[in-house]
């Protein structure tokens, strides 16, 4: 028996990829992709808490994969998405540290679009390997709105990414002063992409701080727990508080393959009962019908199905959250993911659904 007769006998998964998907036509689009620009973000105040926190996890980081490539946007970073089998990156500010904690509302501006006009030069280096989200300056919400239509009516971005809650204060998207933002992503028909952010001073301290050791209490209040936390909660209080009744063409993606809420849909309806509570529909309803499922380089295969049961198919789209976690790890679990969907399916996750969602060719 040749060994190429005996390769194709072991199945897939692990192995290879099925047969229809070894053509050129399959290209991952990975859809929470980060770049640095520490030029700009060093207007930020080095006595902001966010800023603080964001020195001290990327100084841990410098030596590690991340170091080196936060920064690229060229030939490191293209070999590191051809050895991971990524077609196209979604490129997006790595933005725990953003222009919302500008030190005023002027320089947030200037700073969004300086950060906006960076990022469409690195996708118009390789327009066919990257597109981009849009850096919103929220501190001025109708500058925001200007902001958005410019990036994409003339930069050809496909959405925009916010970070935490807005300047890290816990403000959230669902406070009336920002239905014109909102309702601009309706508008212009592009998706909101919901991103971790540091938590406040206040609840850093009273959830997440563990006395005497610094890096555990930052592990814990950020990717550990924390941050997930509060993009659900973010996510939770446009349901529940009929923002998303109100806008309901508007359209959200959110990573880490669900930041825990797929797992709590049951939990919602039985609690929010949308007739006692005044709601047009369900929570579930609600969020399987505007919200998009990233899964954000947590390739791990029980939360995908968990997300894939609660959501649908058509609702989880791929995202590397590269260089946090490596480009390399990217076949392998795409390659066991074929073992538990069909090829159309795992299709979907990885390249369809982004470009519906999206409105782009990879």
């Amino acid at each position: 028996m040749t060994t190429q007769s005996q390769e194709s006998l072991r199945g897939p998964g692990v192995t290879y990829l099925r047969p229809e998907l070894q053509s050129p036509d399959f290209k991952i689009i990975a859809v929470e992709e980060h770049a640095g620009f520490p030029d700009l973000l060093s207007r930020v105040s080095k006595d902001n808490h966010a800023y603080k926190v964001f020195s001290s996890m990327m100084s841990q980081m410098a030596k590690s994969y991340v170091g080196p490539r936060i920064t690229d946007v060229g030939m490191q970073r293209i070999k590191d998405m051809d050895e991971g089998g990524i077609g196209v990156q979604v490129l997006s500010l790595a933005g725990i540290v953003n222009t919302t904690h500008a030190s005023d509302a002027q320089a947030g501006i200037e700073m969004a679009r300086d950060l906006n006009n960076a990022l469409k030069a690195v996708v118009d280096a390789n327009p066919k390997r990257f597109r981009a989200f849009a850096e919103l300056p929220l501190l001025t919400p109708q500058e925001a709105v200007n902001e958005l239509h410019r990036c994409v009516k003339d930069l050809g971005f496909v959405g925009a990414m916010v970070s935490g809650s807005i300047g890290s204060h816990g403000k959230f998207l669902d406070s009336p002063e920002f239905d014109a933002v909102l309702s601009a992503f309706e508008e212009l028909d592009v998706p909101l992409y919901l991103h971790p952010g540091i938590p406040p001073q206040g609840v850093w301290d009273a959830y997440y701080d563990i006395p005497g050791n610094p890096q555990l209490s930052t592990s814990f209040a950020t990717s550990g727990w924390g941050w997930h936390n509060e993009v659900a909660i973010h996510v939770v209080r446009l349901a529940v508080t009929g923002t998303l009744d109100k806008h309901p063409k508007l359209k959200i993606i959110v990573g880490h393959q669900g930041e825990m809420i797929p797992m709590m849909l049951q939990r919602f309806d039985r609690t929010f009962n949308h007739q006692v509570h005044g709601f047009q529909r369900s929570v579930g309803e609600m969020l399987r019908s505007q919200v998009w499922i990233a899964i954000s380089g947590m390739f791990s295969l029980p939360p995908t199905q968990a997300a894939i049961s609660a959501w649908g198919i058509d609702k989880v789209i791929f995202a590397n959250d590269y260089p946090f976690v490596p480009a390399q790890e990217v076949p392998s679990y795409v390659k066991s993911l074929g073992d538990i969907l069909a090829p159309a399916d795992l299709k979907k996750i990885c390249q369809t659904n982004a470009e519906e969602l999206l409105r782009f060719r990879a």
